[in-house]
């Protein structure tokens, strides 16, 4: 296609020549131009083609990904079910291990506690973080509410701004409690994991 633009440049420097010389183009240059446009018009088509060739294989693509993201999840989900129904079954008989023909599957204490929210309503704001997504006007509104120099100020004239989400500080608030401070609405708990050996 690059190739035929050098030739449609060369052949209208050859046609304007031909004007300016004879009043006229000649026959052999308007079938070349002819001959350059019909080129070009199947390259044109071909290169189109190819692209919406290549969309419309994207967009299987993407289907196809989408299919198998949720097979996946849900083979996840089914793996997870079944694993805390063997946790529940080998704890109420207290066994902890069951061994078949070829496998055995263990019951073994995970090596750290997992956090326990019982209630998120007692849980102290200090373990909170707030995400904030308003208009650039808006928060141009308060940040201008602000004193200027204000510490809090200059940290959010830095930031972009989002919709004010309420995010809980799992890890953090997973720290406070193993050492020891008294979280209301909060504990960890040491649970149980399955192994297949």
């Amino acid at each position: 296609m690059f190739e035929i633009d050098e030739s449609l440049e060369a052949l209208v420097e050859v046609a304007e020549q031909e004007a300016e010389e004879n009043g006229e183009v000649s026959e052999a240059i308007k079938c070349a131009l002819a001959t350059y446009a019909e080129a070009f018009g199947y390259k044109v088509d071909n290169i189109a083609n190819y692209l919406k060739a290549q969309k419309a294989e994207a967009e299987i693509a993407e289907r196809e990904a989408e299919r198998f993201q949720a097979r996946h999840k849900a083979a996840e989900n089914r793996e997870k079910r079944l694993k805390q129904m063997l946790v529940w079954f080998m704890i109420s008989r207290n066994t902890k291990k069951l061994r078949g023909a070829m496998n055995t599957i263990n019951l073994q204490a995970n090596s750290t506690p997992s956090l326990l929210i019982q209630d998120f309503r007692h849980i102290p704001d200090t373990f909170y973080r707030a995400r904030v997504d308003v208009s650039w006007l808006e928060w141009r509104e308060v940040l201008d509410s602000l004193p200027v120099g204000s510490h809090l100020r200059k940290r959010l004239e830095e930031g972009t701004g989002q919709f004010v989400q309420k995010e809980l500080q799992r890890g953090i608030l997973s720290d406070a409690l193993a050492r020891g401070e008294l979280v209301t609405g909060a504990s960890l708990v040491k649970g149980n994991h399955i192994r297949l050996r």
